[in-house]
């Protein structure tokens, strides 16, 4: 079944509506300076969270509104705003809850990223380091790719359900700068059409 197939089939189970503006979905939740923790919880806090922290403010969506995540995106950011490694060499587990049910369980994201992790999926490269020139000399840049999952499985968030994304690890160093989620999919919103 389709992402669009799976979005409608829940929506009607659901007795939610099915029209809507169809649309591509990016939520995101930043948990600043985190420090040194062994659980983060995103998608729960949004006290004090600017519009380039988070585009949501509360952990559900609107009545009209529901959405398929098929890729989960995670970014850890010093605080001059340099892309680090999520935790450092932490092991770290990821889950996705949605309602009052765990729908992605303990799913281990430290091979899926740094300079050494091989992407789960195969489509793109995880960081590394390159030479590059500069007037008068070498440096070596080191590059520090984002966790990236893409899912198999669609995972539909239905409207007015509460969901969270929870890593745990063995007492992960996040350091003082930010630590981004961000779920993307397809989704849809709420549309007017010709009723206004």
């Amino acid at each position: 079944m389709s992402q669009v197939g799976k979005l409608g089939y829940v929506d009607s189970k659901l007795g939610a509506p099915t029209s809507g503006q169809q649309t591509t979905r990016i939520l995101f939740n930043t948990i600043e300076a985190p420090g040194t923790t062994s659980s983060l919880s995103f998608f729960k806090n949004f006290q004090g969270l600017t519009n380039g922290q988070t585009n949501l403010t509360q952990n559900k969506l609107d009545s009209m509104e529901s959405m398929v995540i098929k890729t989960i995106w995670l970014s850890q950011f010093s605080t001059s705003g340099i892309l680090t490694a999520i935790g450092g060499l932490a092991q770290q587990t990821l889950s996705i809850i949605v309602g009052n049910q765990t729908v992605v369980k303990n799913l281990p994201i430290q091979f899926n990223q740094g300079t050494n992790g091989q992407a789960f999926d195969r489509l793109h490269e995880q960081g590394g380091a390159e030479t590059t020139n500069i007037i008068g000399g070498t440096a070596l840049i080191q590059i520090a790719m984002p966790c990236e999952i893409r899912l198999l499985t669609d995972i539909v968030i239905p409207p007015q359900v509460a969901f969270e994304v929870r890593i745990e690890s063995n007492a992960a160093a996040y350091g003082t700068g930010a630590v981004v989620c961000a779920l993307a999919g397809y989704g849809k919103i709420f549309s007017a059409g010709s009723s206004f």
